[in-house]
């Protein structure tokens, strides 16, 4: 399969994989439904503009859209978002919380023995806040 063709497989794949329809990644990364279709049909190729915005849009680097070596797919939720409870949706939309998704981009990007740790950390953190906070 060449390049070209795996492109669109790929964007398609890992936006499914986000439990996201077309119109969802076209909102997320500015670009028009129809478009979007034509690319995962591989019938057109998108510029590099429009790669990167569905690369940020998808959570991925741009390198991710063409390299299929690595297995980029979104782990399992337990739940799908639109069964997410709204005040959780709504901090995921707010610009108040892309620092905190990012780190949770780096933490997922990071080794699995590294990303426990992190996530023990922050466990142990939250112990301390909640414990601090009931002695007050």
């Amino acid at each position: 399969m060449k390049l070209q063709d795996c492109l669109g497989t790929r964007i398609r794949r890992l936006r499914q994989d986000r439990h996201w329809s077309q119109q969802e990644l076209s909102m997320r990364a500015g670009i028009s439904t129809p478009h979007i279709s034509s690319i995962e049909r591989n019938k057109r190729q998108p510029s590099l503009e429009y790669a990167k915005r569905m690369a940020d849009a998808l959570g991925v680097p741009l390198t991710a859209l063409s390299d299929d070596s690595k297995d980029l797919r979104t782990p399992k939720l337990k739940r799908s978002p639109e069964e997410w409870p709204l005040s959780m949706q709504n901090f995921i939309l707010n610009e108040e919380a892309e620092p905190y998704l990012e780190a949770a981009q780096q933490l997922s990007n990071l080794p699995k023995q590294e990303s426990d740790f992190v996530s023990l950390i922050i466990e142990l953190l939250t112990q301390k806040y909640k414990y601090n906070s009931r002695s007050m």
